[in-house]
């Protein structure tokens, strides 16, 4: 399992604890192979855990978490209410991804990945990353 944490010393104790929650929810249930947490506005990944059989193209963070915000705020429009979650079933890969306050947090599955079961990570996830600092512009 690869783990990322993109935050400044201070926070690295706090955040280092994160990324092992991270990583004890990827090797919990095997069909997980990737969660990522990023600043909605920024698009910027803050916590990062796959493990090998994650698609290279999420290794290159960005453009793949600037498609979900794009998702967002195209999927508000529908006046519906505000988005809280989408999943996406592709041919080889399931995501799930959950809109909460200034995050982004996407959880890859492989296809015979629960959505349920992923989704049912929510709530842990959540609590995680609800005390994580606001990224500073540069």
């Amino acid at each position: 399992v690869s783990t990322q944490s993109t935050g400044t010393t201070n926070n690295l104790s706090m955040e280092s604890g994160k990324q092992k929650l991270l990583s004890n929810l990827l090797k919990r249930d095997d069909s997980i192979i990737g969660i990522i947490v990023a600043e909605k506005d920024s698009a910027t990944p803050v916590l990062t855990c796959y493990n090998p059989s994650c698609p290279e193209s999420l290794d290159r963070h960005r453009p793949f978490i600037a498609s979900t915000i794009t998702l967002l705020r195209n999927s508000n429009k529908l006046g519906l209410g505000e988005t809280k979650r989408v999943c996406a079933i592709y041919e080889d890969k399931n995501v799930v991804n959950i809109f909460f306050k200034q995050w982004i947090i996407i959880i890859i599955g492989s296809a015979n990945s629960s959505l349920g079961g992923m989704l049912s990570l929510e709530g842990e996830i959540c609590n995680c990353v609800s005390d994580l600092p606001i990224l500073a512009d540069d």
